[in-house]
């Protein structure tokens, strides 16, 4: 693979999380320009800058924001944020920049985002991605960072390339930690495998996340859906493992039933210790707002591999029946 050349990126979908990714990358020096929803894009463009708290400090970052996607430049590099549901309407509006894209990447939940991208952009501009980072609207163009875990990146294929290791380094050099890895396919399972039940089980109760992993009926819930999870992504010829900053299924998955429940149970009461027992889930705030759930996206698609595989999946196949009877409901 071929280095990248003057840089410029395009964030489609520069929600909390997108902006946080866009100030990150113009720290670095580069030329960004967010798409955003219109308030958030106005905001930015007032100011010519966007206003990042990041655990302390303040980041004041000139970059460009439009809500109008026929007046995004084409760039050498896109970041996709969007929430699944919308992104084939916001890379349809987009066709006029694929060409120049040299490195696509997609932040988004489950694993179908890197096919999404290839469809657009073509296979080999595409490379994995994994965000371990948090980000709240605070007010437009205005973002609090409130989660500074790694972005995994990698070549889907397992090799190695200087676009990657380049943009893990612009990605360092703006303030966000960055981990390459010649296995994100699995770290995408991963995070996928985990994402299914602490994306359903909490908007399907409306409880906090802390509450589904501090009572031993959901406890074992969470349990049983990583271990489904986990047998799609074995057949599908994926490893997963214990990746730093998530959640180990793979010990969820295949230690005793017993003890992969108390490492459960022991994660709730290290979230009540931390004093982190307001967190409401994306899902469930979306669903609180009648928004369109990721249910395709996460459980959706475990289910397809699944029946396509020959893996039952029964716990999962329920929360999508019932996740998607409520997205109908907001369609």
């Amino acid at each position: 693979m071929s280095t990248l050349g003057e840089e410029r990126v395009v964030v489609i979908g520069a929600g909390s999380l997108g902006t946080v990714y866009g100030a990150a990358l113009a720290r670095a020096g580069l030329d960004v320009q967010l798409l955003a929803r219109e308030e958030h894009a106005r905001a930015i463009q007032e100011l010519g800058a966007v206003t990042i708290d990041s655990f302390g400090e303040r980041w004041q970052v000139p970059l460009r924001a439009e809500w109008r996607p026929e007046r995004i430049e084409p760039a050498e590099i896109v970041v996709l944020l969007t929430k699944t549901p919308d992104t084939p309407a916001a890379l349809g509006s987009l066709a006029h920049i694929r060409d120049a894209v040299r490195i696509a990447v997609s932040f988004q939940n489950g694993v179908a985002k890197d096919d999404d991208l290839a469809a657009w952009s073509g296979e080999g501009s595409v490379a994995g991605a994994v965000a371990m980072v948090g980000g709240t609207l605070e007010a437009p163009g205005h973002v609090r960072h409130t989660m500074n875990g790694p972005s995994f990146l990698g070549e889907l294929d397992g090799s190695s390339s200087d676009r990657v290791a380049r943009l893990a380094a612009l990605l360092e050099l703006g303030g966000l930690p960055a981990v390459v890895t010649d296995r994100i396919r699995s770290v995408e399972w991963s995070k996928l495998v985990h994402a299914s039940p602490t994306t359903a089980l909490p908007t399907m109760t409306g409880l906090y996340l802390h509450e589904i992993f501090t009572t031993a009926e959901l406890a074992r819930l969470y349990v049983d859906l990583v271990r489904e999870g986990y047998a799609v992504a074995e057949a599908e010829g994926v490893q997963l493992e214990d990746w730093g900053a998530l959640f180990p299924v793979r010990t969820i998955a295949t230690a005793p039933p017993e003890e992969a429940l108390e490492l459960a149970l022991a994660h709730g009461r290290r979230l009540v210790e931390a004093g982190m027992t307001q967190i409401t889930v994306s899902m469930l705030q979306s669903a609180r707002s009648k928004r369109r759930l990721e249910v395709e996206a996460i459980q959706g698609h475990l289910c397809r591999a699944g029946a396509r595989l020959g893996v039952p999946t029964p716990g999962t196949d329920l929360c999508y029946r019932v996740l998607s009877g409520m997205d109908a409901t907001y369609s």
